[in-house]
């Protein structure tokens, strides 16, 4: 080689045999390489479009979880959207507690109608206390409906990558998963993130389905039980049975599966569901349960589908604040037409 021996590689003098074991050696790691980085795409697909939603990402399995917990994220929240009896039996190790009562604002700041969502300064204040920042992942769950209701309130106030666990505290058990009975310790520091209300249009009021009964641009949907929605059982705290004239009814639990009311059904179901029940892409949506918390698992439905964001509304007074108002009217009964195929 003269002159140049000393700038060539080492393989330049190996056996014929060696150099093919060197090739071989290359071959496999090229191989390896590319199988890493189509099983990091594969699951970035997969995550993206899980079970068939376009905005599957707003979802999250307990393994997925379950190996942020194991890795010890620093920036993961989890919240437990669950009642004192339901946490204390079991909860996901490391997750907060937010019952319901604890996003709600006071009745008395309300015009006496209870359930409607706290001010952004008092829900900054529960945030920043559990060690939230403006980029902490937050995944939210429950048994079976009150974690929309949490992604809902999260959303209004600026808060993204919130992410909902299918199937909840029943699918964390299946897995073989343990649980934790007493509560973690508050964060050594409050958290950064202050909320400000950032997509309005998600919380609309009773002005707003007056407007809509009259403009007929958008459909109003009751997504409470039948018995309620034909005025034959009345909740407390609701003063008047019945439903919100012109609404079409679509039981919340129609989204999920029969085993598991925290479990969404597939992308392919709930299209077909939402097309047999009349939902019209060219209008605005309006949802309403009891108090504005069943309501979020149809607009949460609707978003996992593709649905525009300022296209689904939820009425956070709901029946517990167009009840109160003897001006306004009411139905009950099952009604003839599209109302009659929504309640099957």
């Amino acid at each position: 080689m003269g002159c140049y021996d000393h700038y060539c590689p080492a393989f330049l003098y190996s056996t014929s045999k060696e150099i093919a074991m060197i090739k071989e050696c290359v071959r496999r790691g090229l191989v390896a390489v590319a199988a890493m980085i189509l099983s990091f795409t594969a699951a970035g697909a997969q995550e993206l479009h899980y079970k068939g939603f376009s905005r599957g990402s707003a979802l999250i399995t307990v393994q997925e979880l379950k190996q942020l917990i194991d890795a010890k994220d620093p920036k993961l929240v989890v919240l437990a959207s669950e009642n004192n009896v339901e946490y204390f039996l079991g909860h996901i190790p490391g997750s907060h507690q937010i019952d319901r009562p604890a996003i709600e604002a006071p009745a008395a700041s309300q015009g006496g109608i209870t359930g409607n969502i706290v001010s952004a300064a008092d829900f900054t204040r529960l945030a920043q206390r559990l060690g939230i920042d403006q980029d902490s992942k937050i995944v939210v769950y429950d048994s079976q409906y009150d974690a929309t209701r949490l992604w809902w309130a999260l959303t209004y106030y600026g808060k993204a990558n919130v992410r909902v666990l299918d199937g909840g505290i029943k699918a964390w058990r299946s897995a073989g998963y343990t649980v934790d009975l007493l509560a973690p310790p508050l964060p050594i520091r409050n958290g950064t993130f202050v909320a400000k209300v950032a997509v309005p249009s998600l919380r609309v009021d009773t002005s707003d389905i007056i407007a809509v009964q009259k403009n007929h641009l958008g459909q109003i949907w009751d997504n409470r039980s039948i018995k309620e929605f034909t005025g034959e059982e009345l909740k407390k705290g609701a003063s008047r049975p019945g439903r919100i004239p012109g609404s079409l009814h679509n039981d919340w639990a129609q989204f999920k599966t029969k085993e598991n009311k925290a479990e969404w059904r597939s992308a392919n179901e709930i299209k077909a569901l939402i097309s047999t029940l009349g939902y019209e892409k060219n209008k605005d949506h309006y949802f309403y349960c009891q108090s504005g918390v069943r309501s979020t698992q149809a607009l949460f439905a609707l978003y996992l589908t593709g649905w525009p964001l300022e296209k689904i509304h939820n009425y956070d007074s709901s029946w517990i604040g167009w009840s109160r108002d003897t001006n306004l009217p009411l139905e009950s009964g099952i009604v003839s037409g599209a109302s009659t195929k929504l309640v099957k």
